[in-house]
């Protein structure tokens, strides 16, 4: 017996979600351009310290950088990345995935 697909109906999608159905197809591009000024303004923050792996804040902001960076080259759908541009989106995504419980102060 064939299975039958689950289809997510596009139908009043607006009318049940407070978000657009291009918000959930583009899913990374969304989260990408809502990461990056919250990680700009955390940036900018004058924190008290950062993970124990960098020396001083200078090496936690350079590590925030990174991470800005890599959301930055991700905020647009359909962009196509040159090897050293996917080189820092994945640097920076290993940053973020490393030091996400560390961003807050």
């Amino acid at each position: 017996m064939a299975r039958k697909k689950n289809k997510v109906s596009t139908e009043n999608w607006s009318y049940k979600h407070d978000y657009p159905i291009e918000d959930v197809w583009n899913t990374d591009n969304t989260l990408a351009q809502l990461i990056v000024p919250r990680l700009q303004a955390f940036k900018a923050l004058d924190k008290h310290g950062g993970p124990s792996d960098f020396k001083d804040l200078r090496g936690w902001n350079n590590a925030i950088q990174k991470m800005i960076d890599a959301f930055e080259l991700m905020k647009y759908a359909g962009t196509t990345n040159t090897e050293d541009e996917e080189r820092t989106i994945e640097q920076g995504l290993d940053l973020f995935r490393k030091y996400f419980r560390s961003l807050w102060d």
